[in-house]
């Protein structure tokens, strides 16, 4: 199958500290991929290399075939991006946040209002739009965020631990619609949850040490480990 993303011996350093050490990987086109391991196994940083707020070491990174270096403002129109902690701007409203975010990878006001207008009534945070986020609770900051990652209707997800701080309805609901929306989309989300991986990914990697350790479909893994 085709790749969407594909890593080729991928390393990265902060201070002495290896954080990624020659991984390679390839994410098919429109699968549900998750990327498990504990803090410091270089999850998060494969996803800021990929969305460019970091710098690689050493190897190559490809979105859809393209050189992340090289084409970067091509790679990041087509992806959508949710980090693991909150970033959203303290000194605009939820809906500023949204709009802001929309115009710059080219959507209409008119077209983010829907899709804001959608995903507020989902997550239930409609009467909270011409509020600051400063003051709001973390679970509601978490799906404005997921909302920001969908305002362009990306064909690749990039997501950080994604359900993190989200009350159990809301993680459902994530999940819900990251099945349908997995039909057409290529999904690469990072998880410390066994479970969230089992259920809701189509292949796992697991990393250990910046290197991925065992890689494949749930049904795989549990060969591997009998």
């Amino acid at each position: 199958m085709e790749a969407s993303i594909t890593l080729k011996s991928l390393a990265k350093k902060y201070n002495n500290d290896v954080i990624l050490a020659d991984l390679s990987i390839g994410i098919e086109n429109n699968s549900n991929h998750a990327l498990i391991g504990q803090n410091g196994s270089g999850k998060s940083t494969i996803i800021k290399i990929l969305v460019g707020l970091i710098e690689k070491d050493a190897g190559m990174a490809y979105i859809n075939g393209k050189d992340i270096s090289t084409r970067q403002d091509e790679t990041r129109m087509v992806t959508g991006y949710m980090p693991q902690h909150t970033d959203l701007d303290n000194d605009m409203t939820v809906l500023d946040n949204l709009l802001v975010f929309g115009t710059l990878y080219g959507v209409s006001n008119s077209q983010a209002k829907k899709h804001i207008l959608k995903f507020s009534d989902i997550f239930n945070y409609k009467h909270k739009l011409l509020e600051s986020p400063k003051h709001l609770p973390i679970g509601i900051l978490r799906t404005i965020q997921f909302t920001r990652a969908l305002i362009h209707n990306p064909g690749i997800l990039l997501l950080d631990e994604p359900t993190s701080g989200m009350d159990p309805q809301n993680k459902i609901k994530v999940w819900n619609l990251l099945d349908t929306l997995a039909i057409d989309k290529t999904i690469l989300f990072t998880t410390q949850d066994f479970n969230e991986a089992e259920k809701f990914a189509d292949r796992i990697s697991i990393l250990h040490q910046g290197d991925i350790r065992m890689d494949g479909s749930l049904d795989k893994l549990i060969g591997v480990t009998k």
